[in-house]
């Protein structure tokens, strides 16, 4: 077996300390290191690497979910690949369904780790120019208006009014853009057919994982093994409304009891469509379109558990 340490390096932070902690966890086992260059740098080089390698490579994602997501596009439909997570991350919301960031921290765990397959949500879209893979969960909607803009406010800088009040990029999109146009989408779901709510929603989510935006226990019911995905679509609702679940959507017991607000799925697949170009976030990935298909791809990445 092989053993591929991938690095999130993009920011040139790497540290001889972590590189000497691999060194001496891989010693005498056949192991390389790859440092990111930038976003999806990894991408091309780890589906390279898989097609001149026959043996089994464990590949091991150091970083954040985004490091995840990145090293998952490219491990789908590779049959001699393993994925391994070394949590360095942020939120690290993929993990927290085994245990949390704390059991991901030891190579030697994850070295002498077991295998388990999990499923994939696989989205396809004539705006996009390839499928993208998720491992954890794509959420359009409320939340994804707060991380696109949030994210235009990083690149682009803030107006004057939010550095008057000392708000960040995501404080921001969410009090200047979500809170006034984020709770009406033109949004349409349906799951596996079924028509799911009416034109607007307030935003929603489609589950391998359970977790998301560091804090949310979105999906308290998901089970990447099932072979199905969770669908959560919160509808339309008053700033009362929303100020009550927002507590209970936290800690994932919104799902406790029959909401008339709250419609819950399990399917195959999803579609997705509006009348104009929406905000999706896939695993933390922003994108934009207007018509997207998900399905699920059972098995499809070989989970490494830390033993």
């Amino acid at each position: 077996m092989k053993h591929l340490i991938v690095v999130n390096n993009a920011s040139g932070g790497f540290k001889e300390s972590f590189e000497q902690e691999i060194n001496n966890s891989f010693k005498g086992l056949d192991f390389e290191i790859y440092k990111t260059t930038g976003p999806k740098s990894v991408i091309p080089f780890l589906k390279e690497y898989l097609k001149k390698n026959k043996d089994t490579v464990r590949v091991y994602a150091c970083g954040g979910d985004g490091t995840v997501h990145e090293v998952v596009n490219a491990l789908v439909g590779a049959k001699n690949a393993e994925l391994a997570i070394y949590a360095s991350g942020t939120g690290n919301d993929f993990v927290k369904i085994y245990g949390g960031k704390e059991k991901f921290q030891d190579f030697k765990t994850l070295i002498n780790g077991k295998v388990h397959p999990i499923d994939v949500s696989k989205l396809t879209s004539p705006d996009l120019k390839e499928e993208l893979y998720s491992v954890n969960v794509i959420n359009f909607g409320f939340d994804a208006i707060v991380g696109a803009m949030g994210n235009f406010y990083k690149d682009n800088g803030l107006p004057e009014e939010a550095k008057k009040k000392g708000l960040g990029p995501y404080d921001y999109a969410l009090k200047h853009d979500a809170m006034k146009h984020g709770r009406f989408n033109d949004i349409e779901v349906f799951a596996d057919g079924e028509k799911l709510n009416e034109k607007q929603m307030l935003l929603a989510t489609l589950a391998q994982g359970q977790y998301v935006g560091a804090k949310f226990r979105c999906a308290p019911k998901s089970d990447n093994t099932d072979g199905l995905i969770d669908v959560c679509v919160l509808k339309t609702m008053t700033f009362l409304g929303l100020g009550m679940i927002i507590g209970t959507y936290t800690k994932g017991n919104h799902l406790n009891r029959k909401r008339r607000k709250i419609v819950y799925r399990r399917a195959k697949e999803i579609e997705m469509k509006g009348p104009k170009a929406f905000d999706v976030c896939v695993d933390g990935e922003m994108i934009k379109g207007n018509n997207f298909k998900v399905s699920v791809v059972p098995g499809a990445i070989n989970l490494v558990i830390p033993e």
